[in-house]
């Protein structure tokens, strides 16, 4: 089967995590024996610097078609007129130099709705997979939910990243969506051996944004460890909070034992991963949370909170969720952390998590929503 994902951007060195969820399923179905051509519209600010224009590349054996359009912050529908142009443009050079595929595969509400119109002009099958946390708020802005809703009416198939998204889908909008995971990259993300054990390392990664809550995670860490000399913390990720997380570090004097590590390769956070003894990420909402799946593939346990996606995975086995905004529950969930290093088996953590989530298993999901719309 040809399968033509359309995605938002691609990843590249400066921006790793750019499209990176659909990245990994293109590259688990080239693995599985399928043609996939990637066509990415790029409409971020200026300020994120690339090649403007068109441009092709290969990456990992696929090939890649990108639309990159500096406009930034415009109104929704200004948006989608330009996704639009830029889709059409890609889909004439793809037509030309690699044929008509069999099934169009767009992912995140905005690309979907993309997709369905550009589905009218082509009559190709059409699958959407939702990613989007402003899904999972108790009230979801009014123009989303009118992009999304024609998009979702236009598809074949939706599908959700988690079984709390796809009711939402179904209560929200009135459409069945289809659960599909993200994937995890069980070669890079496996367990490793600690060298030295003097010190207990909490992990975070995640956008430092309000959502995220890495501010909550830093009082919870001081307000059980201010005493605890030997237990850190390294934080991945950056953002528009990192200046207020460096404020509190200095306030609480952390500095020793608490690290912004800022954007790093996948490379180089699974090495973190296989010497850490706790992941924790006290997010307000996530669709699915793919960093704490990578967390747990790497044998690592996981503290999490009840925010729509982490539920679905989670367990006394592999971790502790613990209610949104509670910094009580998280300080004491970190101390049983600390206190309970050796109750984990990580091998046995990491082997269910390839059980569930690893790119053959996901790729076998997708081709049978592929097959029945075909």
């Amino acid at each position: 089967m040809y399968i033509l994902i359309i995605a938002r951007g691609y990843p590249t060195e400066k921006y790793k995590m750019n499209g990176i969820f659909e990245f990994d399923q293109a590259k688990a179905l080239v693995e599985a024996g399928h043609k996939v051509v990637y066509a990415a519209v790029d409409i971020r600010s200026i300020r994120r610097w690339r090649k403007w224009g068109v441009e092709y590349k290969e990456i990992e054996g696929i090939p890649i078609y990108a639309m990159n359009i500096p406009i930034g912050r415009l109104p929704l529908w200004i948006k989608s007129k330009f996704r639009l142009f830029g889709m059409s443009k890609l889909y004439e050079k793809i037509l030309n130099e690699q044929g008509k595929p069999d099934l169009l595969h767009a992912h995140f509400y905005y690309m979907g709705y993309i997709a369905s119109k550009f589905k009218q002009k082509i009559n190709l099958p059409l699958v959407i997979t939702e990613h989007f946390s402003g899904m999972m708020k108790p009230k979801i802005e009014s123009k989303i939910y009118e992009v999304a809703l024609e998009g979702y009416k236009g598809a074949d198939a939706v599908i959700a990243v988690s079984p709390a998204l796809s009711n939402i889908i179904s209560d929200k909008f009135n459409i069945h969506a289809h659960y599909v995971p993200n994937i995890v990259d069980t070669k890079l993300f496996a367990p490793g051996q600690r060298e030295k054990e003097e010190k207990f390392e909490f992990i975070s990664i995640g956008r430092l944004i309000p959502l995220k809550r890495m501010e909550l995670l830093l009082e919870a860490f001081y307000q059980a460890f201010k005493d605890h000399k030997k237990v850190i913390l390294t934080i991945f990720g950056d953002g528009p909070e990192k200046k207020k997380l460096e404020n509190l570090i200095k306030k609480y004097h952390l500095e020793s034992r608490v690290k912004l590590m800022g954007l790093c390769s996948r490379n180089v956070i699974a090495k973190y991963l296989k010497k850490s003894d706790c992941f924790v990420l006290p997010s307000r909402f996530e669709t699915f949370g793919v960093v704490y799946i990578e967390a747990l593939a790497s044998g690592v346990p996981v503290i999490a909170t009840k925010c729509g996606g982490p539920e679905e995975f989670i367990t006394e086995e592999n971790g502790i969720l613990v209610n949104a905004d509670d910094i009580n529950e998280l300080s004491k969930a970190m101390i049983y952390m600390y206190e309970n290093r050796g109750k984990y088996n990580k091998k046995r953590i990491s082997r269910e998590i390839k059980e569930k989530f690893s790119p053959q298993i996901i790729a076998n999901q997708l081709i049978r929503i592929y097959n029945q719309i075909c």
